[in-house]
């Protein structure tokens, strides 16, 4: 299948992984605008890119992208790098009232349970989905500090070849979310892969240390993000290798007091 022209609202950024095939990756996904569906744009080789190519959550970009090759998951496309602009972005709203309205109109349609997301995994129609959060709970686990050895042979590798960049660090902890879609789930506990909650730990590591760290990082998703004062979903999808398993790979956060749609109205919808 060819390449196509699309413009895509990015909801998602991961931290940097490493890749047996790219070097380094980072998962990116968003809405595209013309056809309102989820879609994967794999591989972006973010650090790699020209710095003017470089773009946040909520930018729209524009791009040409064609069906991946080699996954099976209907929604990946790969970009290409040249391609890619950014002709916007959506604001959470004015300084005044920050309601999150032109983005709750783009996203919210589309929330639905990871439970029908898992069916729809089974039978490959999608891979990528938002879902209501209840009863959430975040937390942090020791991970190893260093690499492996096939990931630093990798890194190793794209510094010989590639642009040379800063080591890509390691952080030595894991994230997980834990959450019901609804009161008819029985819950569900995540690996968090987005890329704001790992910078925030380096960022606080570097100015205190890595106790502190960890305490500011879970004092931002437990309260600051917390049920209080957030209306909570996170943004949803499968790994390449494990295509039936979801990981979180996105907080979605609007005020709690901002006007939205019921929950039960979206679910019906």
């Amino acid at each position: 299948m060819g390449a196509d022209k699309r413009t895509v609202l990015v909801t998602v950024k991961t931290y940097p992984n490493p890749s047996n095939t790219y070097d380094e990756t980072v998962c990116t996904a968003g809405i595209d605008l013309n056809t309102q569906k989820f879609v994967r744009l794999y591989p972006v080789r973010f650090r790699h890119m020209d710095y003017d190519k470089w773009f946040s959550k909520y930018d729209v970009l524009e791009m040409t992208a064609s069906r991946h090759k080699t996954d099976r998951r209907q929604d990946t496309y790969t970009p290409d790098p040249g391609s890619i602009h950014r002709v916007g972005h959506i604001e959470t709203g004015s300084k005044r009232n920050r309601d999150w309205a032109e983005r709750n109109r783009i996203v919210l349609p589309l929330v639905t349970t990871l439970e029908t997301l898992m069916e729809c995994a089974r039978t490959k129609e999608c891979s990528l989905g938002i879902v209501p959060m209840r009863e959430v709970e975040f937390a942090a686990e020791a991970d190893d500090a260093d690499w492996t050895p096939d990931q630093l042979a990798i890194l190793n590798r794209d510094q010989l070849f590639g642009r040379k960049l800063a080591p890509l660090e390691k952080v030595p902890w894991r994230f997980y979310f834990s959450f019901r879609c609804n009161d008819a789930c029985k819950g569900h506990r995540l690996q968090f892969f987005d890329w704001e909650a790992y910078q925030l730990y380096r960022n606080m590591r570097d100015k205190y240390d890595e106790k502190a760290a960890v305490e500011k990082v879970l004092h931002k998703y437990n309260v600051d993000y917390g049920e209080k004062k957030k209306d909570l979903h996170m943004f949803v999808g499968t790994h390449f290798r494990w295509q039936h398993e979801f990981m979180a790979i996105g907080l979605y956060y609007p005020p709690r007091q901002a006007k939205q749609p019921s929950l039960d109205a979206l679910l019906r919808d």
